[in-house]
């Protein structure tokens, strides 16, 4: 492409912009990531263009061939960017006008930068949703398939991070599922929210020409056009909800990620982290790191500054298209981009992280997870008021701290000593499956109601669009 330094819009102006306001105002070194979607846009704009009579059968037949050939250059490597010609829409242009001679310059008839940047980004994030949900089902269902693999498996519930009481390692997992499983039914919202093609509204009021957008949508794969011609170009509603969706979405993976870090400690040692997600020390060589966990967790408040970036960048603009908005695309592919590393990363480390029961075991019987499982008991059997039943399980808990002892070593006279009234517990009592089958409840951690769980999880699945539990 030739080195150009006047405008696609010069002709109101004498002379040319300066360096820096040619700096400010360049977006093709991150916009050029649209060139896709633009020149399916392009495409299906001039075809419509000559359905209506504005431009022959021929002219189209040029221009699609012309674009075609700029994709493939741009994919193969060959075509130069440069900062004069500001973003991928006038580099696509002008090169098309290289390309087939002044036929080119008719491809922007009936319609402005605007409508076009606003079906672009629809058309990128629409994409970009469709390959999120590809990678969600894909997390979904191994958190699912481990949820089944480890059924039976003990596991421990934290409160304030102190030992509360033992779970199925099977509903840990589940209870991440459903964060997950939310974040695809939100997802699906997001789509619905690109449904609508903003092309032909032009720069604001709509074209001077006999323009089809029900064409154009159709074309393109959008389910109907905006109502209102000045809201189409100048929303970003639809960008909100995907920071959001991103927001969300590391939350949770956040979360997880989190107490895989945790877990994976000398300390707790609960889970151990295959080598293809960890990195060693350089300068200990015992250290093996859960990196690829801390690098996710941290990329949360990457994702979350992008979406108050945007809602800062809204706040306050006056209607219509405003230059401001240039800056929404950089924060939109950062989020994209991250999204899918968050998915692909979250499902490594599930793929190679190893659960260890026996040190679960260890701790919770350390940490006197059953001390509830006593209180329930008096109030069940012995008819001992809740608090009073309460007031005995705490002072088990403290006999035995002070006498460095676990609750299911004391023996009767101990615990006639500590109650002030015979007490004699069930054999097997402070098993910890005998106390996940003392749960009660739908959405429980007892066996059968995670089973139950566990099948409703599959039906989920079953019932997504991309799902096959």
């Amino acid at each position: 492409m030739s080195d150009k330094r006047e405008k696609l819009w010069h002709g109101r102006f004498e002379n040319a912009p300066s360096q820096i306001t040619e700096e400010i105002s360049e977006s093709i070194s991150f916009d050029y990531v649209l060139y896709e979607v633009d020149i399916r846009a392009s495409i299906a704009h001039a075809n419509m263009l000559s359905k209506v009579g504005v431009l022959t059968a021929h002219e189209f037949e040029q221009i699609e061939k012309g674009l075609l050939q700029i994709k493939g250059e741009i994919e193969a490597g060959t075509m130069r960017f440069q900062a004069s010609l500001e973003d991928i829409h006038m580099h696509i242009e002008a090169r098309l006008t290289e390309l087939i001679g002044d036929t080119g310059k008719k491809l922007h008839t009936g319609r402005s930068r605007n409508d076009q940047v606003a079906v672009d980004t629809h058309l990128f994030v629409r994409h970009a949703l469709e390959e999120d949900r590809t990678h969600l089902v894909t997390l979904l269902r191994l958190i699912l398939s481990l949820a089944n693999e480890n059924f039976g498996k003990v596991w421990i519930g934290y409160t304030h991070l102190q030992i509360a009481q033992p779970v199925l390692l099977s509903h840990y997992l589940l209870a991440y599922f459903w964060q997950f499983a939310r974040d695809l039914e939100f997802l699906e919202f997001v789509l619905q929210s690109v449904g609508n093609s903003p092309l032909g509204s032009a720069a604001l009021g709509g074209a001077n020409y006999p323009i089809d957008r029900q064409m154009t949508a159709a074309e393109l794969g959008f389910s109907g056009v905006y109502a209102n011609s000045m809201d189409a170009v100048s929303n970003r509603d639809y960008q909100l909800n995907y920071h959001f969706f991103a927001t969300r979405l590391y939350l949770h993976i956040s979360r997880f990620c989190e107490d895989v870090i945790i877990y994976n400690t000398t300390e707790f040692g609960y889970v151990t982290l295959g080598d293809a997600v960890t990195t060693g020390s350089s300068i200990m060589p015992q250290k093996k790191n859960p990196d690829i966990a801390e690098l996710l967790r941290g990329k949360a408040g990457r994702v979350n500054g992008n979406l108050q970036a945007l809602v800062t960048n809204l706040k306050a603009l006056p209607m219509t298209y405003n230059r401001d908005l240039q800056e929404d695309k950089v924060y939109l592919f950062d989020s994209i981009r991250e999204v899918r590393r968050g998915l692909l990363g979250l499902t490594e480390i599930l793929k190679n992280l190893r659960f260890n029961e026996e040190r679960v075991l260890e701790n919770l019987s350390k940490g006197f997870a059953l001390a509830t499982d006593i209180a329930d008991f008096l109030v069940r059997v012995k008819k001992t008021p809740f608090r009073d039943a309460h007031a005995v399980a705490g002072q088990a808990v403290a006999y035995c701290e002070k006498n460095n002892l676990r609750l299911e070593g004391l023996t009767a006279a101990q615990w006639k000593e500590i109650a002030g009234f015979d007490l004699v517990l069930p054999e097997n009592f402070f098993l910890p499956k005998e106390s996940l089958e003392r749960r009660q409840g739908e959405g429980s951690t007892n066996p059968s109601s995670v089973k139950a769980q566990i099948e409703k999880a599959k039906d989920f699945l079953a019932k997504t669009s991309d799902g096959r539990a």
